[in-house]
């Protein structure tokens, strides 16, 4: 069963906050539905369907009493261009119910006001401390970034005020796009990310950065106070050890080092995401070709990242589908020398698929020989990274 029968929504469509009847209701209806706890709530506070794992169906009465088993959510935000209901509000008791919950996918296609949207990630930090895993994707809009968000930052605030407990996440996937003109993700907009989860970020030890568009690499945007202009903010991470940035691949000269870790252009580097604490990073996956990583001239936009990781072990990078790839025993200059160069801990370089960056292609090993040559090595690796699984497929 997918959805819930028109009845029963009709029951609770203009409802400004969902009751435990309300919950009761959606669990009965859905105790056979055999996927992970899933919900899609509207700004009306309707429901389209919500069910728990075929293993604890049985033991459904409410979402109020066994809300506990529920460990997995995906959550689809939408709004209702002529509702004046408040998302937050409606989503406290459902969210609050799954006290117990380990991963959470939170999806928004810009239907929510920017402010609701950072208000509902406060909720989701402030509200579960044994969240682990939280991927968020959201479609910005030209406002976002703009406008303050006190419902976020009060939330926050009073919950480190009362020595609250707030998510520790272990992995920490985040998946921007941006359909208006300009083409570029708000460096604004991030500020106010990083501001409001910071506090369960920090703890990560994978990050997935995925966007389909380039970073500004301005100071960007205007303060909304005083009109005064902002510093682009970083992440913090207290022990990060694995990243995988997918951005778009072609003309990385033009705004590639916009998005990276550092840049050839000392101005854009100082105003990136990702310029802190990557001393522990360990596993670096990218969405690149090794040409476009260490070649000289204005193309190698990422060097200064590279010094950044300086314990990187494995790398990931994409497949150009050129035969150059294949044998780099074939050619000194090769650019995997080069990589093998640059980073003196570097063990393995796999090169993957375009899209996922973890559909293997082909893995090297490098050997290093007491006389400093760099050999390669054909080799299957087993294992998986840390920050994949089911979802980030």
């Amino acid at each position: 069963m997918n959805f819930l029968p028109v009845e029963l929504l009709g029951e609770i469509a203009n409802q400004k906050v969902l009751q435990r009847k309300d919950l009761t209701k959606l669990a009965c209806v859905n105790r056979r539905f055999n996927e992970a706890a899933s919900t899609r709530l509207y700004r009306s506070g309707e429901l389209s369907y919500a069910g728990i794992t075929d293993k604890d169906a049985a033991k459904v009465d409410s979402y109020e009493k066994n809300g506990r088993f529920v460990r997995t959510l995906k959550l689809n935000l939408f709004s209702l261009p002529t509702s004046t209901i408040s998302i937050p509000t409606a989503i406290f008791p459902l969210l609050t119910a799954f006290i117990n919950l380990h991963r959470l996918h939170l999806t928004d296609s810009a239907t929510l006001p920017w402010p609701s949207f950072l208000h509902v990630l406060a909720i989701v930090i402030t509200s579960h401390p044994h969240l682990k895993i939280l991927e968020v994707q959201r479609t910005l809009t030209k406002p976002d970034g703009r406008c303050s968000f006190p419902q976020a930052t009060s939330l926050i605030e009073s919950h480190k005020a009362k020595n609250g407990r707030f998510s520790k996440l272990d992995i920490f996937i985040l998946r921007l796009s941006k359909k208006e003109n300009p083409y570029l993700i708000s460096r604004a907009a991030m500020n106010n990310l990083i501001e409001v989860l910071q506090p369960a970020t920090r703890s990560a030890k994978a990050f997935t950065y995925s966007a389909d568009c380039w970073e500004s690499a301005d100071i960007d945007l205007k303060g909304a106070v005083n009109g005064e202009d902002r510093t682009a903010s970083a992440w913090e991470w207290d022990n990060l050890e694995e990243m995988t940035l997918k951005f778009p691949e072609p003309d990385w000269p033009v705004v590639g080092s916009s998005a990276l870790v550092g840049a050839a252009n000392p101005y854009w580097a100082k105003n990136l995401s990702f310029q802190r604490d990557l001393g522990n990073i360990t596993r670096l996956a990218v969405r690149a070709r090794a040409e476009h990583l260490v070649s000289g001239g204005s193309v190698a936009y990422f060097i200064r990242g590279f010094e950044a990781m300086p314990n990187l072990e494995h790398l990931r990078i994409t497949h150009s589908g050129r035969a150059i790839d294949l044998d780099p025993k074939s050619k000194p200059d090769h650019p995997f020398y080069h990589l093998a160069e640059i980073l003196p801990k570097l063990k393995y370089i796999e090169q993957v698929d375009s899209y996922y960056l973890n559909r293997r292609i082909q893995c090297l090993e490098v050997l290093r020989g007491e006389d400093d040559t760099i050999r390669f090595k054909h080799v299957d690796l087993e294992g998986i990274w840390i920050g994949y699984y089911q979802w980030d497929q």
